[in-house]
């Protein structure tokens, strides 16, 4: 059975605020500050960070990408910040509270990035540092170099329907929505990647994280 690890939040007012294009010149910013700190006092109860990983042969007839043919092993992971906190933000929309609705949506974001950037250190401890096995940058399925069908893949290889609760829709989308599910190459003939995610293999050219590591 895969372990579950537990992930504390991070998240960085400045960063956010950037995110979300608020700066001190406007007019309603100290009610964006308000509602930031609203917010941030409702975290520890509307979030449940957790991952989980699996290492196995790369014996899959159909490779997820042209960039993991080669390796001997895959690494599996997923991780999800539960559902408390898209509810929480649905709920906003409800009471028509658009600013709390949006701000709580765009922590999530930056929370579940930064919780894959944390992760990859318990990966990289675990395969690299334990068992000589070199990683690759990440491979996230996306809406074109890497067909969305792949989400699926992760979700089974990982358990993360029974050890996490994540689910997946026909369209092939988790849910929880703040999950998120990639994949390392790993091989004991390669060179560690330099960086955990590049963002050169994504095709999300708006993303607001691009060169962000």
């Amino acid at each position: 059975m895969n372990n579950i690890t537990k992930i504390p939040y991070r998240i960085d007012r400045k960063e956010l605020f950037e995110r979300m294009h608020i700066f001190k010149e406007q007019a309603m910013y100290a009610e964006f500050v308000s509602a930031y700190d609203k917010l941030i006092a409702q975290l520890p109860e509307l979030l449940t960070i957790q991952a989980i990983h699996a290492f196995k042969e790369n014996d899959e007839e159909e490779k997820i990408h042209w960039g993991l043919c080669e390796v001997s092993h895959l690494v599996y992971c997923l991780v999800t910040l539960g559902s408390k906190i898209s509810e929480k933000s649905t709920e906003f929309f409800k009471d028509k509270d658009f600013l709390k609705g949006l701000m709580i949506d765009s922590m999530a974001d930056i929370i579940l990035f930064n919780a894959t950037n944390d992760y990859y250190e318990v990966i990289k401890k675990e395969i690299y540092e334990n068992q000589g096995y070199a990683l690759t940058v990440r491979y996230e399925p996306d809406d074109n170099l890497i067909p969305m069908k792949f989400q699926k893949t992760i979700l089974d290889h990982t358990d993360g329907e029974e050890l996490l609760s994540v689910g997946i829709t026909e369209g092939f989308m988790y849910y929880p929505v703040k999950t998120l599910g990639y994949v390392y190459g790993a091989d004991k003939d390669i060179e560690l990647a330099e960086k955990d995610h590049d963002c050169a293999n994504c095709s999300n050219v708006t993303c607001e994280y691009r060169n962000a590591n």
